[in-house]
Parts: C-alpha cells; structure tokens; sequence
C-alpha cells in the first residue's frame, strides 16, 4: 500500500510539473537574458541623465491628456509632458551629460514608507546585451518603448551595476542609499510604437545556442538599462510603494529623441566597433 501511495504521489507531481511546463517556458522567454555588465565593460556606452521634474502625465500612453496618468518622475529632457512629441522633445534641453541626448527617460514616482524620494543620480547604459554586437543597429527617431510590468528589474542597496540585486526591494540599507535597475526590451518589429506600447518590442533570448532576436522582432537595438538611486533613511526599516501601486508594478518608459547622427556614431563606435570582451573607450564612459 506505501508504494502504491508513492507512486500515485509521483504521479500527481510529474503532472503538475508537465502542466506548468508552458508557463514556464513563456516566462523565460519573455524575461530579459542579458547579463548585468560592470560600467567598464566593452559593446555598450552610458549618459547620466538626472531627474528634471515630476508630473502625472505620460505622453505615451496618455498623449494629449494632462494630468491623467499617476505621477512620474522623468529624467532627461526637460520638457517632457503630456502632449510631448518627437519634434518638440527634440528641440529642447536636457539633464544629460550627453548634450545630444534629449530623449525622455520616466518612472513611476518612488515612494518610501509613504514619503516621496527623490533620485539623487540616474545613468543609462546602452549595450549590445549578449547579441552579435557589429549587428546592433540605432534605435529609430521617435521609438516608443515601455517595459513589462516587473520584468528586467532588479533592486539594490547603493548604485553598483554589476550584477545582483533581488526582485524584491531592500527592506533597509545602511548605506543610505536604494538603487533600483530596469532593462529595456532590445528586438523591434521595425514600427515606432503599437497599440499596447508593448508588442512593437521584446527581449532577445537563447536561439540555437546565442542569443538573438526572434524572427518576430528581427531589428537588434541596444539594451538599454536605467539605473537610478535614491537616498532613503540608513538602517531604518521601511517599504517602497511607487505611485502605480505596490513595488511589484515598477517600470519604464523611454522616447527616443536623441540627435540621431550622435546616437549612431555612439552605437557604431561604441557598440559595433568594441568588442564585448574588451573595456570600453573613455568617451564611451558616462
């Protein structure tokens, strides 16, 4: 009679694993696949773009409705706004130390213990991610891009980018200082943006033993990753919520308005022209 319960125990767990299996596979292939890079490390090339302002409004998934969005805190060009184009972001100025670089960097406004935090640094890094890295190709004038819910974060105490981090946010840090670090989806299907805001992008994955592009979104862009600290009470204990709900609702939105010859000579030189093995040029540095 034991073994015939362990067999039926057995039994019951191979189904349930077999019954999971496709929802496993999905989760892994739409979870971004690069690995976490030192600032050093060559096929990539960062700016450090501040924070410029806070507002509840979202020009891409709310274009033309001010105020209709829950609050962001937006990095990067100064002007960003509800009703925000490629023309008029590409006119105006910008927190980066790249001056070329106006293009829109946002967040959900972070939150400890209830009380508003304000970033104290935010740098971008732009990398070949894994992929064939003389493949990487600038991203489009006026590419639209918004992360999955809670994929391709990571949370941290302090500001190192390499590696680690947990999905779940630090519940105290003696250093006085939360990071938080969000990977952009890096293949497109060639259009500027879709109705979800989603679909347009995806992550890159192992394809017969590298990591590609499916041939859904054959277009090999940059990864690009936000990384933004925060300083926050040391040592005290508290919860991060965001202004989209809990920390589980993180992500990022990116509107690319750079210069676009600069942002191509920077992914040439720095992206197709170094290879991942390699440290990086000075003037690829943030």
């Amino acid at each position: 009679m034991a073994d015939a319960s362990n067999l039926k125990a057995w039994a019951a767990v191979s189904i349930a694993v077999v019954a999971a299996a496709p929802a496993l596979v999905v989760a892994l292939t739409m979870a971004p696949v690069v690995s976490a890079r030192s600032s050093d490390h060559g096929a990539s090339f960062a700016v450090r773009c501040d924070f410029s302002h806070r507002a509840p409004d979202d020009p891409i998934v709310h274009p033309g409705h001010q105020g209709m969005a829950h609050s962001h805190d937006f990095f990067g060009n100064t002007s960003t706004k509800y009703n925000s184009t490629y023309k008029s972001l590409h006119a105006a100025a910008t927190t980066c130390t790249r001056s070329k670089d106006t293009a829109a960097y946002w967040m959900p406004t972070v939150k400890w213990n209830g009380r508003v935090l304000e970033s104290n640094r935010a740098v971008f890094y732009y990398r070949a991610g894994g992929k064939k890295h003389t493949k990487v190709l600038a991203y489009p004038a006026g590419l639209k891009v918004v992360t999955p819910v809670n994929q391709g974060v990571s949370w941290r105490c302090g500001r190192t980018d390499n590696g680690g981090g947990r999905r779940t946010p630090p519940s105290r840090c003696a250093s006085g200082e939360l990071g938080v670090r969000i990977i952009f989806p890096d293949c497109s299907n060639g259009k500027l943006d879709s109705d979800n805001h989603r679909s347009h992008m995806t992550y890159s994955r192992p394809i017969d033993g590298k990591v590609r592009c499916p041939k859904s979104h054959p277009r090999s862009v940059p990864v690009l990753t936000m990384n933004v600290t925060f300083d926050i009470p040391a040592r005290q204990r508290g919860k991060v919520t965001l202004s989209s709900g809990g920390a589980s609702t993180i992500h990022a939105d990116f509107f690319n308005a750079w210069n676009q010859e600069a942002l191509a000579a920077l992914v040439k030189r720095c992206i197709n022209q170094v290879p991942p093995s390699k440290p990086r040029p000075e003037v690829c540095r943030a």
